[in-house]
């Protein structure tokens, strides 16, 4: 399985590569114990020192896990651990957010349009529940976790209520992945209050069905939430 990696400046790198792609191929499954170092350093070709610092930075990302005194193996992939570590990576790159950003006005605006479009009764009652909701949360005195469970579950309402299985999948990775910078952003002075009231004017113009309105609605919250990052980011 193991083969003798070429010299170069970057074998730890290539020691790295070669396991990552072992385990992708699945050759190697989440539990699976690595040979030894001494072993693995024979196989490839390399010295111990680059094993271990192969192995130290697989280990980093959660790639590998090693257990003293047991031994190297392959980690189990905890799906949140890796969404928190792209969240934050995402949200030190302000170029990654405007990036998403776009693509989540694309991706948001559309299914504000097609709830609108699809609005059932049932829809309608949850609109209603959940409107009723929001303008307690106005004047309420919550945690700032209940502030960004609120913010998650309007929208991902929204995204069901366009009746497509696969908007929501990518509305739930979208928010993953800028959950760091969603967290940020709703401890800007008065920007919750705001995300409220324009959380409402979505709700209400898919209630009515119109949904030139709600699209509208939708694209000038996103684009006023993007807003305040960038402003809260020059002060």
């Amino acid at each position: 399985m193991f083969e003798k990696i070429g010299r170069n400046a970057s074998l730890k790198n290539q020691v790295a590569e070669y396991i990552k792609n072992l385990i992708k191929n699945g050759k190697l499954k989440p539990g699976d114990r690595l040979p030894t170092e001494r072993e693995m350093a024979e196989k490839f070709g390399v010295s111990r020192t680059v094993i271990r610092d192969a192995v130290k930075t697989l280990s980093g990302v959660g790639i590998l896990k090693v257990k003293h005194g047991l031994g190297i193996f392959v980690a189990k992939v905890d799906v949140d651990i890796i969404a928190r570590q792209l969240s934050s990576l995402l949200f030190n790159e302000s170029d990654t957010v405007d990036n998403l950003f776009e693509v989540r006005m694309e991706l948001e605006t559309v299914a504000a349009g097609w709830a609108a479009e699809r609005c059932t009764e049932e829809a309608r009652a949850k609109i209603s529940q959940f409107t009723k909701e929001s303008q307690a949360l106005l004047n309420s005195n919550g945690e700032s976790d209940s502030f960004q469970q609120y913010d998650q579950e309007f929208h991902l309402l929204v995204s069901e209520m366009t009746g497509n299985p696969v908007v929501v999948r990518l509305m739930r990775s979208m928010l993953d992945l800028l959950e760091e910078a969603r967290s940020h952003t709703l401890h800007i002075p008065g920007r919750f209050d705001l995300s409220v009231q324009e959380h409402i004017k979505v709700l209400e113009a898919i209630y009515k069905g119109n949904t030139d309105q709600a699209k509208s609605a939708m694209h000038d919250h996103l684009l006023s939430v993007l807003n305040s990052i960038k402003e809260s980011r020059d002060h």
